[in-house]
Parts: C-alpha cells; structure tokens; sequence
C-alpha cells in the first residue's frame, strides 16, 4: 500500500489531538498505514469461549440506536459495520448525530469523519440536540464542550479524502484516543471514486467492513440513495446509489427516508432497518417526527432528552 499522503495531512491535524497540535504528518501515520496480512486455519474449539459468550448475553451488547422501540431488537455491536442510505436531504447526516450523541451517553468514544460538515456545523447541531433547545446557552456550550472532550473527536478536514489516509486516521484514533465508533459521511466523498465506478466503491465498503472487524469497533457509513420518479417511492436497501456490495458487504443497512406530508400530525420520516445480518427478525420500519426546537427525530410518544452532564454514563453505559 502506498504511504504517500496528499498536501492537506502535512498541515492539518486531527481536531483534539494528543500530539501537542503538531500535523499529522506522514512519519507519525506511516505506522497506520500498514495493514496486517496474517492470516491462520484454526479449530473449532478455539471458538467455544466466544460462542458461549454470545449465548451468556453478548447478543445483547452494543450500543442503543435512539429510539427506544428498537432496544431489545437492534444494538450497534463492535466488529460490524453499518451502512446509512437515503436520498438527498433526508436527514442522513442529522440522524447520524442524533445516534453519535446517543451512543456518548452510553460511553462510546466517537471519531466523526464529516467531510460535507466541518466540526463547527457539527458542534452547533450537536449543542442544540444535546440541549433540547433552539438556542443553548453560554454555560450549556461549555459543559458540553467539558463532556465530550476526551470522548469527541474529528477528522478536521472537508472536500476529499483517499482511503489510505482514511483508514490511518482510523487506526491513529484507535490506539491514541480508544475511539469505537467511526462515522464516515460519506461514501462519494471517498477521493478517487466515479458514481460508476463500482469498482472503487466496492474496495472501500470492503475495507471499511474489514477495519470494523478486525479492529473491533463500529464503523457507520452514509451512501446516497438513487432518485426515484417520485419523492414517495419506497426505498429499500436495493436503491443504494452504486454496486451491489455497498449493501451485501455492510453487517447493517439502515435507511432513512422523508414523506413531505402537508399535514402536521402526520410523521416526517420512516426510519428502517432494512438489514441486520446478526439479529433475529430485527427489519422493520418506524415513523418519527422532527422536533425543530432540538433537531431530534423522535418516536410519536418520545420527548426529547437533554444531556446531563453529571450523570456519566451510570446505566446507560453498554459495551460498545
């Protein structure tokens, strides 16, 4: 694999880094840029602590979606990735939020790889969210700031980015900052790739699934939708803009979809699980209604949570 990195990681650092704000540059990531290759043939025995595991209530860990219904159901567990799909506009990147903020609360440590946001639009609709409110206050911003300073952190870098630097800012993050769960929006933001060349989109999905594995965290990637003849067309996980593998490699495929019903009791989006390879009958569909003053998608009976700073995690921590 190359380890030639483009101009903007000579002089860019990762938001939050503990490197004395000094660039990421290419002789500190050339160590994440290297991809194991061992591989082994090894009995079934050497399993059985990981099968019991599972049966003993691993099947239960991961970290909560945000809307109660779906607890007993659907968890994002370590060593699997997720792909989040739906049109333009359809509130991938706000949902994305809305789940990144859930999973702090249950002591996730998240690396958000925005690159159509910049940490400041992110931080802005995370305060509001986390706050409940249009206009959190001073003293909100700053506790929150507080919160999640040492389990918050970007990739400080919007246009493009290659897939090589990608995975070492991964990796870095891994093992500086102990971060499980990777937000990566989105796909088509990936340097190098054509909408057609699927090719190129089936490596990075590929990839991506294998760094969640073999890294044993949770990687959550946004992909587009293609655009139907009408807003009101049923999405499933076929009409995922690109090769077929960017919805057969992924663990999870989530989808997202808007109705842009005139009337204001009916609800504004339908969330689906359209995919859970590892849970049982876990495919459904939810409505949710969007709350403006929080920005919070939410269930028809669900109010809107602030954030409570001197809670910690206490139950509702889970193992990631």
């Amino acid at each position: 694999m190359s380890e030639v990195l483009p101009d903007w990681a000579l002089k860019k650092p990762i938001a939050g880094s503990d490197v004395g704000g000094h660039p990421l540059t290419p002789d500190i990531l050339a160590p994440y840029l290297r991809i194991e290759s061992e591989h082994s043939i090894r009995s079934a025995n050497e399993f059985t602590d990981q099968v019991l595991s599972y049966y003993l209530g691993e099947e239960k860990t991961g970290y909560r979606l945000p809307w109660p219904t779906l607890d007993e159901t659907f968890r994002l567990r370590s060593g699997e990735s997720t792909l989040l799909g739906g049109i333009n506009s359809s509130g991938k990147s706000l949902a994305l939020g809305q789940i990144a903020l859930q999973c702090l609360t249950q002591g996730a440590k998240v690396l958000s790889v925005s690159l159509e946001m910049s940490p400041r639009s992110q931080l802005v609709r995370l305060n509001r969210m986390a706050s409940t409110e249009l206009r959190p206050t001073t003293d909100f911003c700053l506790g929150f700031a507080l919160w999640c300073m040492d389990k918050l952190y970007f990739f400080d870098k919007e246009g493009t980015m290659n897939m090589d630097t990608l995975e070492a800012g991964i990796r870095y993050s891994i093992h500086n900052f102990d971060v499980d769960l990777i937000l990566v929006d989105s796909l088509m933001t990936i340097s190098g790739i054509r909408h057609d060349d699927y090719t190129a989109q089936k490596e990075v999905v590929c990839r991506l699934a294998d760094l969640a594995r073999d890294l044993e965290c949770h990687i959550i990637l946004v992909a587009h939708a293609r655009k139907s003849l009408s807003m009101s067309d049923q999405l499933d996980r076929f009409s995922i803009r690109g090769a077929g593998e960017l919805t057969d490699r992924p663990d999870n495929v989530l989808l997202l979809q808007r109705y842009y019903s005139k009337d204001d009791d009916d609800p504004d989006v339908a969330f689906s699980i359209s995919k859970a390879r590892h849970w049982d009958m876990a495919e459904c569909q939810i409505d949710l209604w969007m709350d403006m003053a929080s920005m919070n998608l939410l269930m028809h009976d669900q109010k809107p949570k602030k954030i409570d700073f001197d809670a910690g995690c206490g139950d509702e921590e889970l193992d990631g």
